[in-house]
């Protein structure tokens, strides 16, 4: 478990130990202890730096070799730049062939095509939304499988929101691209949401 600065305290709140703490410290402040293990690595960066803590941090974890990521808390913070920067970093060249996903409550997202052609498979229950959204100028050749409004060879530009709230149609379905970086959101359907049409 990585925790980017100040995330260590929302492992704590979980009753977890962090195994690293990467970042410049400016979240941990010295009236709050971080519960650390014996064996927690900290990792302390400048803050005058390129990368946000949570940039280190996924690199960190592809450098250890993690062929599977899972970020959570990266949604929701006061500031929004920070929000939009790290639903971003499910882009970077480095997470290429990782699974790199971020989980905020009922959804969950990741991105295909960092290297051409791609296929992501989605899994849920019939109702669940699934949006797909182009994270290059255009992403082409789309084409989905068991979603409510298909796409055939269609390609999804930056701006218009013609990918967003599609629905599965089935407990499995799939979007394959031939270029260009997407964003697949995979967002349970509440019980709230499902009568909302009755």
């Amino acid at each position: 478990m990585i925790a980017a600065d100040g995330g260590a305290y929302k492992a704590n709140d979980l009753g977890l130990l962090p195994d690293v703490i990467v970042g410049d410290g400016d979240s941990i402040t010295p009236d709050r202890e971080v519960r650390t293990g014996s064996s927690t690595e900290v990792l302390r960066h400048p803050a005058a730096k390129d990368e946000s803590d949570t940039e280190l941090a996924l690199l960190e974890a592809v450098r250890r070799g993690a062929k599977r990521i899972v970020i959570v808390g990266a949604i929701g913070g006061e500031r929004l730049e920070h929000q939009v920067a790290n639903l971003l970093l499910l882009s970077l060249p480095e997470l290429a062939g990782v699974d790199a996903r971020i989980v905020d409550g009922a959804s969950e997202m990741w991105v295909i095509g960092h290297n051409g052609p791609a296929t992501a498979e989605i899994h849920g229950t019939v109702g669940d939304f699934v949006s797909l959204l182009p994270l290059s100028d255009a992403v082409q050749g789309v084409t989905t499988r068991d979603l409510l409004y298909p796409l055939t060879d269609a390609t999804l530009t930056q701006g218009p929101a013609r990918g967003l709230s599609n629905e599965l149609a089935a407990p499995s379905a799939a979007v394959t691209t031939k270029s260009g970086r997407l964003a697949v959101i995979h967002t349970v359907r509440t019980e709230d949401e499902s009568h909302a049409n009755d």
